[in-house]
């Protein structure tokens, strides 16, 4: 996975006194403490967290921006990649409360009967952690990335992604629980088949955390992508089997999308129309950005109504999208499309590799589009 929040990245100004270019920030140390504890638990961080770590970039004309062990955490990070020891698995460790809200609801929806409903996505909860010594916890989650990246190649792939975040909206719905906070960096995908060589956590256009090819696959050309929603810190549980309807909150939700017309701090409303009212917002930047989705714009138009009653279900807009879907030739529906940040180039370049599209990307470039 690739989570919301990781604060993991370079910041703007490297300042040699703040940050040593020798050690370690003092909020990366709470993971070399763990280091050997978490080996013990069969998982293993990046060599960086070792308590024995020496930097590869040490010398005279050492440069740590060139190297993998050079990228670190910020002091507020929470969530740190690592490899499941049993398997090879690449994890995410998240930093939580043993009694935290969102544990508790990932566990609910980790339950295997809910796990065998096909629109459930939400993120698989591997494995729980108590940190000794304390109240928090480690929830172990498989290792994702945005789910808008790379880039969408056709109107087809479009449609999968947002039928299945809306099944897996309907889905939480029906077990009354509201998001909250659903933005782009909380919604992931798989990427074993679209990046088959893999990325790194804190700069995902790369394979290994250093410049290079950046190579990916066409997601129409892979078989079955699985999404999957993440970040469950502002959601919701409500025990009525008729909460999406008579649900009431107060507050704002989510930092990464505007909040409905109705979001109060002081007047209750539906926080389930919330989630309608968001997914329409990335639905309508994603339209925005790709000029050849504009026929599912009324789609994301009625998710984004004044009235939040007039919103239709996830349910009800899954069907809509559809029926946009099914207006379309199927050879329309996978031919090339381009965002209005690409050009011609970019474009032939697709078609030329066949669905093995390269790009050159900077460590810099990449965690500077992590950032935005």
């Amino acid at each position: 996975m690739n989570p919301s929040n990781s604060g993991e990245r370079k910041p703007e100004s490297f300042t040699q006194d703040k940050y040593p270019a020798l050690g370690r920030l003092d909020g990366e140390m709470f993971w070399v403490h763990l280091y050997p504890f978490l080996l013990e638990r069969g998982y293993q961080l990046r060599p960086r967290y070792s308590p024995d770590w020496v930097p590869s970039w040490s010398g005279i004309f050492g440069n740590m921006d060139r190297v993998e062990d050079g990228i670190y955490l910020t002091v507020r990070a929470k969530v740190i990649d690592a490899v499941r020891l049993s398997d090879g698995q690449r994890v995410v460790l998240k930093r939580t409360k043993q009694a935290s809200r969102e544990l508790q609801i990932l566990c609910f929806l980790n339950d295997p009967r809910r796990r065998e409903d096909h629109r459930n996505r939400t993120i698989a909860l591997l494995d729980t952690i108590p940190l000794p010594d304390s109240d928090g916890a480690l929830a172990v989650l498989p290792y994702g990335r945005e789910f808008d990246s790379p880039p969408f190649h056709c109107r087809s792939e479009f449609v999968e992604a947002m039928s299945q975040f809306l099944e897996g909206l309907e889905f939480l719905h029906e077990n009354g629980i509201c998001h909250g906070d659903i933005a782009p960096k909380n919604m992931l995908m798989g990427e074993s088949t679209i990046v088959p060589r893999g990325s790194h956590f804190a700069a995902p256009l790369t394979h290994g955390g250093t410049s290079g090819i950046f190579r990916w696959r066409k997601r129409c050309s892979c078989p079955a992508n699985a999404y999957f929603f993440i970040d469950f810190d502002h959601s919701l549980q409500f025990d009525s089997p008729d909460a999406r309807n008579t649900a009431l909150a107060t507050g704002t939700y989510g930092r990464f999308v505007s909040n409905p017309p109705e979001a109060s701090l002081t007047v209750p409303f539906n926080p389930f129309r919330v989630d309608v009212f968001q997914l329409g917002i990335v639905m309508q930047n994603l339209i925005n950005n790709y000029p050849a989705l504009e026929i599912f714009r009324p789609v994301a138009d009625d998710m984004m109504l004044a009235d939040p009653f007039a919103r239709p279900t996830p349910a009800a807009s899954l069907a809509h999208l559809h029926r946009a879907a099914n207006s379309i030739p199927r050879w329309r529906a996978k031919l090339p499309i381009k965002s209005k940040g690409g050009g011609l180039w970019r474009t032939v370049q697709r078609v030329i590799f066949g669905g093995h599209f390269a790009d050159r990307w900077s460590r810099k470039d990449a965690e500077r589009d992590r950032d935005l």
